[in-house]
Formats: C-alpha cells, sequence, structure tokens
C-alpha cells in the first residue's frame, strides 16, 4: 500500500497554539480538523463508485478516526484519520479489479482530485478550530474563577 507523506510549510504560529492547549484538546482539534477535510474526499469517492443495488459500498465510505482491525496496525502518529470503504470485501474488488472484473477505481480518483484542496483546507479549518477551542477554554476558566463547575 503506498502511503503518501506531506510536510507542509509555515504552520508554526498554529503548532505553537496547539502546544498551549491541553493535550487532550489539541488532539480533539486535530481530530476534528482532519475529519472535516477529508469528508469532501470521502463524498467524491461516494459519487465515483459504481452504482449497485444494495448500495452499501457507497454508505459504508467515511472518515473515521477509528482504529483499523487489521493485524499488523501499528500506531504512526498520535492522531491518525482514515478516509474510506468500511469492512466490505467488494471495495478492493471494484478498485482493483480481478481475472474476471476490470477495475473500477473510486478511491484512488477522489484522492488525486481532492488532496491539494484538503491539504488549503486544514489551514483554516485548524486555525478555526483553535479559535474556538482556546475561546471555550476562557470561558471554562472564567467560570472555575467564579466558583461555578
Amino acid at each position: 500500500m503506498n502511503r503518501t507523506r506531506v510536510k507542509v510549510e509555515g504552520l508554526r504560529e498554529l503548532d505553537q497554539a496547539l502546544k498551549e492547549l491541553k493535550l487532550s484538546t489539541a488532539r480533539n482539534v486535530g481530530r476534528r480538523t482532519l475529519k472535516a477535510a477529508l469528508e469532501p474526499m470521502a463524498e467524491a469517492a461516494r459519487q465515483n463508485v459504481a452504482k449497485d443495488r444494495s448500495g452499501e459500498l457507497r454508505e459504508s465510505i467515511g472518515v473515521t478516526s477509528g482504529r483499523p482491525k487489521g493485524r499488523g496496525y501499528r500506531r504512526v502518529n498520535r492522531i491518525e484519520v482514515h478516509m474510506g470503504p468500511g469492512r466490505q470485501p467488494q471495495a478492493i474488488q471494484e478498485e482493483f479489479g480481478n481475472r474476471r472484473q476490470s477495475p473500477r477505481p473510486f478511491m484512488r480518483p477522489a484522492w488525486e482530485a481532492g488532496k491539494g484542496q484538503a491539504l488549503e483546507s486544514v489551514k483554516t479549518i485548524l486555525t478555526e478550530e483553535i479559535a474556538k477551542a482556546t475561546q471555550r477554554a476562557a470561558r471554562k476558566a472564567m467560570r472555575q474563577k467564579k466558583g461555578g463547575k
């Protein structure tokens, strides 16, 4: 399986702002950001998949932060988000084909078309999410200062 690694320059201010948040809050901000950035790509994959009678494959395509169930899975980063079909065996046959069925890719075209836009949306969504998290933390600190919950 090919992995695409991306290094984005110019996010030092956002990185510093993330470090100022609690670890759990920063992780949730990152998870929400990545899910929101990948959702348009998942929608494109849903549009690309060939129509079948049940529609299960189309409905199973989504974005999740859950851990894959494969045996050889090893966590690489603190925050991981996966986009693709659920546990549908026909997804591999549809994407890559077999000796009886020609390939009808739906994930690769969605990835190729949306990867640049996903990076740009990560920047904007991350900025918004950090601002929201900072405001929530400030409101929580004020409530605690006043003696509330």
